[in-house]
C-alpha cells in the first residue's frame, strides 16, 4: 500500500452475549484447512482466531501494520483474551451489554485516544467487521480495502443480494457519528442515511455467520473437512 495518507484501523466486534449459541461461540472450535508442502491438512481453531487470521493475511498482502487490528470484547473479555493471548490488541468495552452501538462507539473512541497519545499517523479510516463472519476470506477483505483505497472518501460496505452488511469501512468524516451510536442498532443506519456516498462490494461470504450450534454444524458440513 503506497498511500501514506491512508491509515486504516480495524475493529473486530467480539462483544456479543452468545445467547442463541448457548455457549461462548467465539471460542468454539471450527474446522479449517492448513496449507502444507504435501497436501491440505484439516485442523481446528477457535472461531475468532480463524476470522482474525483471514484479516491479518489481508493486512500482510496490503502492507498494513498488524497492530492496526483491534478486537472489541464485552462480557466474555477474559475468556476471549485467554484464547488470543498477547498477539492482538484487545479493547474491553464495559458498556457492551447495552448494545452494539455502545460497543462501536467505545471502540472508536479508544482508537482515536490511542492516536492522540502516540506519534503515529492518525487514523484515516476504520473498518468494522464481525468476529463470527466465518466464511469471509483473505481475498474478501482485500477487495474491500482496495476499494476503499481507490475511493477514500466513500463508505465501503459488503452487499449480499439487496442487503447491506459488514464489513464496513468508514472514512474519518464519519468517526463522530460512530462515537455517538447507542443501543442495539449498530452502524447500519449510517449506511442507509448516506447512500449517496456509499460504494457496495458484492461479497456472498458476508452472509454466513455463526449464531447457533446448528449454524456451526452446517458450516462444517458445507466445508466437508474431517477432523
Amino acid at each position: 500500500m503506497n498511500d501514506t495518507q491512508y491509515n486504516l484501523k480495524i475493529i473486530v466486534l467480539a462483544a456479543g452475549k452468545s445467547e442463541r449459541f448457548k455457549a461462548i461461540k467465539l471460542v468454539a472450535q471450527v474446522k479449517v484447512v492448513a496449507q502444507t508442502s504435501k497436501k491440505d491438512q484439516p485442523q481446528s481453531t477457535s472461531l475468532i482466531q480463524h476470522v482474525l487470521q483471514q484479516i491479518l493475511a489481508s493486512l500482510s498482502v496490503l502492507n498494513i501494520e498488524q497492530s492496526n487490528l483491534h478486537v472489541a470484547t464485552g462480557g466474555f473479555h477474559q475468556q476471549i483474551s485467554e484464547v488470543l493471548g498477547k498477539q492482538y490488541s484487545i479493547i474491553n468495552c464495559p458498556d457492551a451489554h447495552l448494545g452494539l452501538g455502545h460497543t462501536i462507539a467505545q471502540s472508536v473512541e479508544r482508537i482515536l485516544s490511542i492516536d492522540n497519545n502516540t506519534e503515529i499517523a492518525n487514523s484515516s479510516h476504520i473498518m468494522i467487521t464481525l468476529a463470527d463472519q466465518v466464511a469471509l476470506t483473505t481475498d474478501d477483505y482485500i477487495r474491500l480495502i482496495e476499494q476503499s483505497l481507490s475511493m477514500p472518501g466513500k463508505l465501503i460496505c459488503a452487499k449480499v443480494g439487496s442487503e447491506l452488511m459488514p464489513p464496513v469501512i468508514f472514512p474519518q468524516s464519519y468517526f463522530n457519528q460512530l462515537m455517538n451510536l447507542t443501543g442495539d442498532k449498530g452502524a447500519k443506519a449510517l449506511l442507509h442515511q448516506n447512500k449517496e456516498n456509499l460504494q457496495e462490494v458484492l461479497l456472498a461470504n458476508a452472509a454466513i455467520d455463526i449464531d447457533t450450534q446448528q449454524d456451526l454444524i452446517n458450516w462444517h458440513k458445507s466445508n466437508t473437512l474431517p477432523l
